[in-house]
């Protein structure tokens, strides 16, 4: 879409705290990238993930190694590349008491959608990522052990309710998911490839399949486990099916309230469409964003 360089203006222009940036690529890398930025870090899928997968066209198995790049933190955020800062961020709206902030708000309705063309998506990934960690927590004594966490004005009014309602409910069910950045600890991805090794290798195809772990289980599994600081959420998704979004885009931009927006593409938008979209959004993104980063040429 064109866009890319802006998530690195946005980080720079809005978390200029941030000191290392691991931009991951099959190998190639945007001819404006400049390479000698001391924060920048490029990394090929064949200098973490295991050569028995590779070459891979699955997203999952490029997420579930990301533990194994080599130099990264403990503490670290994840951006997909259609996700952007939309207004200055503190380190504290990601990382409290040394915890992963996170909204834990429940779900029961993440039930698998079919379709021709999309089959179930990613929703027999979810249903898979909460078997797991099913198999390893008692969601009643997870709540038990920090009520805080589970029962706090963080979830809203609905997901009290349902928090409520789940009670003393020993499985979890699911959880509310955000297309957004998402904070993790390298220790939670070491520890669940510890206690699941042959369930996430299964899951590191060249290809995507239906029943394989995605990278939510890492955040379900800080959930269960009360690794996390609950804090709500403020982002904005855009998914892109027709000109009739610019104004949404638009809107999201101008929202300071919002801190990341991710604009999702689709295979349901016309081609015209698309490239109307794509233009305008270039147009409002060098507006919003006009210098150049220290990580362009």
């Amino acid at each position: 879409m064109n866009i890319f360089q802006y998530w690195f203006r946005s980080v720079e222009m809005y978390a200029p705290w941030v000191h290392k940036v691991f931009l991951v690529t099959n190998g190639k890398f945007p001819e404006w990238i400049n390479e000698d930025n001391p924060k920048l870090e490029l990394v090929r899928h064949e200098d973490y993930i295991p050569k028995e997968c590779l070459p891979t066209f699955n997203s999952c198995t490029i997420e579930l190694n990301l533990h194994r790049i080599k130099g990264l933190s403990e503490h670290f955020v994840y951006f997909n590349d259609d996700i952007i800062l939309n207004r200055p961020v503190a380190p504290d709206y990601y990382f409290k008491k040394g915890y992963p902030c996170d909204n834990n708000k429940e779900s029961c309705f993440n039930v698998p959608i079919y379709t021709p063309e999309e089959k179930f998506s990613i929703y027999m990934s979810m249903l898979a990522d909460v078997g797991i960690v099913n198999a390893h927590f008692n969601r009643w004594k997870t709540v038990c052990q920090s009520p805080w966490r589970w029962f706090g004005f963080h979830l809203g009014i609905k997901g009290f309710i349902m928090s409520c309602i789940l009670l003393k409910q020993r499985l979890f069910v699911g959880f509310s998911n955000y297309h957004s950045e998402q904070a993790f600890l390298k220790s939670t991805f070491e520890e669940v490839w510890e206690k699941e090794s042959k369930f996430l290798q299964a899951s590191c195809t060249r290809f995507r399949e239906e029943v394989i772990a995605n990278p939510y289980i890492f955040r379900y599994w800080q959930l269960a486990k009360n690794l996390f600081y609950p804090k709500q959420r403020k982002y904005a998704t855009i998914h892109i099916y027709d000109k009739g979004v610019i104004d949404d885009i638009e809107k999201a931009l101008n929202n300071t309230d919002i801190v990341s927006i991710c604009l999702n593409d689709t295979s349901l938008c016309p081609d015209d469409d698309f490239k109307y979209i794509d233009n305008a959004l270039v147009r409002m993104l060098e507006q919003k964003f006009p210098s150049k980063s220290s990580f362009e040429k």
